[in-house]
């Protein structure tokens, strides 16, 4: 379960705060509250968040240059730096033997 919440500065900066497992069941969802047109700036707050699946990390990957993730566990951190390291994913990698 996730649970996906909302909150705006008085600088315009809209950030979205999670809770929970985020899994693929989620990301349209986020992908939403992520929306480029809320806010000037948007920051993911992931300080909460207990597990990723790999659809929702491809998906990490693919906002990561647009939004700004802050709090984000570990593992998250390093499985996405994994990603940019091998071309950006797991598939291209295995493909190019």
């Amino acid at each position: 379960m996730l649970k996906i919440a909302t909150t705006r500065s008085e600088t315009s900066c809209l950030t979205v705060h999670l809770w929970g497992q985020l899994t693929s069941e989620y990301v349209s969802e986020l992908e939403t509250a992520l929306n480029p047109d809320a806010a000037p700036q948007i920051v993911l707050d992931m300080s909460h968040v207990t597990f990723v699946d790999r659809k929702a990390m491809e998906f990490l990957c693919s906002v990561k240059s647009r939004i700004v993730i802050q709090n984000i566990p570990s593992y998250v951190m390093l499985w996405i730096e994994q990603e940019f390291r091998c071309g950006g994913s797991s598939k291209n990698s295995r493909t190019k033997s």
